[in-house]
């Protein structure tokens, strides 16, 4: 139960210290929900499937250093659109149109999961528009020796779906953010993402054949971030990805499983402050 207050006032603090604002702007008339907040460089963030569409604490933490841009990706919160979304290339060209509109000529990217490879298409794409790239335990690429786990087909079992997100799918995080019996609310959202996700990964699940040959393409400094415990997207991956990315390097996140920015916030956070301060060579 103290744990439970010590969230719920944490959770408070943060929504009451925060400067953040939500706006809803046309991006080649597609309605489209951006969260900002914070000043200096801009870092655009690109969520997971999950949906980290409220202005959650590792979104505070790192408008500390950055001016944090974080949209919905259409079919997600308030962004609509997703009827004309059935590739990730529409994916693509929908970000290209919204770099544009928030004239962003070359902007850091960090994407989480789904974020992650959506930000990598980008990358592969129009590599002179990306600063600096943080993927945060990525999907977009297969290994037939280490195949992902089907979210689709835990959706309906939170009591299964826990141990697949967490390193430790009993901590009341996991509890919050996986409950046994969301609220109706939640459970809308959460089938909103799905059927958006849907589009893009579902048939082949979770990748694109064609990506890891275009990583080389790839021209920004770039890290790999993955939680040591990652069941959804398993670290094997992480190897994966730094050898087909040329320079790429990778940190683990220790006691961690694929939702790295709720379970490990401040190795998450830590990660990407000190990789987009650093000096380019």
């Amino acid at each position: 139960m103290l744990e439970k207050l010590k969230t719920l006032q944490y959770t408070l603090k943060i929504l009451a210290r925060s400067k953040q604002h939500t706006s809803l702007v046309e991006i080649a008339g597609r309605k489209t929900q951006i969260m900002e907040g914070g000043e200096g460089e801009p870092l655009l963030y690109l969520h997971s499937a999950y949906g980290e569409n409220l202005w959650l604490g590792f979104h505070e933490a790192l408008a500390e250093k950055f001016r944090v841009i974080a949209p919905a990706h259409p079919g997600f919160a308030e962004t609509g659109g997703i009827e004309d979304i059935d590739t990730m290339e529409d994916m693509v060209f929908h970000y290209l149109d919204l770099l544009d509109h928030l004239s962003l000529t070359r902007v850091n990217v960090v994407g989480a999961s789904l974020g992650g490879w959506i930000a990598a298409e980008l990358a592969t794409r129009y590599p002179e528009r990306i600063k600096k790239l943080v993927l945060g335990a990525p999907a977009g690429i297969w290994l037939d020796d280490h195949p992902m786990t089907d979210m689709f087909a835990l959706m309906r079992k939170p009591e299964r779906l826990r141990p697949v997100l967490f390193y430790d799918p009993e901590s009341t995080l996991a509890r919050i953010v996986v409950p046994d019996e969301p609220p109706e609310e939640m459970m809308v959202e959460a089938y909103k993402a799905a059927a958006a996700t849907a589009r893009l990964a579902w048939n082949p699940p979770g990748h694109n054949p064609k990506l890891a040959g275009r990583l080389r393409r790839i021209k920004s400094p770039t890290l790999i971030l993955w939680g040591d415990d990652d069941k959804m997207i398993p670290t094997a991956y992480a190897e994966a990805w730094a050898g087909l990315i040329t320079g790429a390097r990778t940190t683990l996140i220790p006691n961690c499983g694929h939702l790295l920015m709720f379970e490990s916030e401040k190795d998450f956070v830590a990660a990407i402050a000190g990789f987009l301060s650093e000096d380019e060579r």
